[in-house]
């Protein structure tokens, strides 16, 4: 689908104590939107803007201590001297 201007009347509906909107299939294929991805709602005087949101990337250990060694680490953090001073 070409990029361009989708603009459709859509009704409010009752959400808790807030109300939701829904974006029409048009917008969702343009925006490459999915069920429960965060957005990011702003609201200045009369206007509404939703704009897709920044996930937030879940490291797993393994990415987070890849490339890591023992050497960088130093001694006080490697598991096999536990129990021992190294003063």
């Amino acid at each position: 689908m070409a990029t361009g201007t989708v603009e459709k009347v859509s009704k409010l509906a009752r959400w808790g104590n807030s109300l939701g909107i829904r974006i029409p299939q048009e917008g969702v294929e343009q925006l490459k939107l999915k069920a429960g991805e965060p957005v990011n709602v702003r609201i200045k005087g009369d206007k509404i803007t939703i704009r897709r949101g920044k996930t937030q990337r879940k490291w797993t250990e393994a990415e987070l201590l890849k490339g890591v060694t023992p050497a960088m680490c130093g001694p006080d953090l490697i598991p096999d001297r536990a129990g021992r001073e190294l003063i």
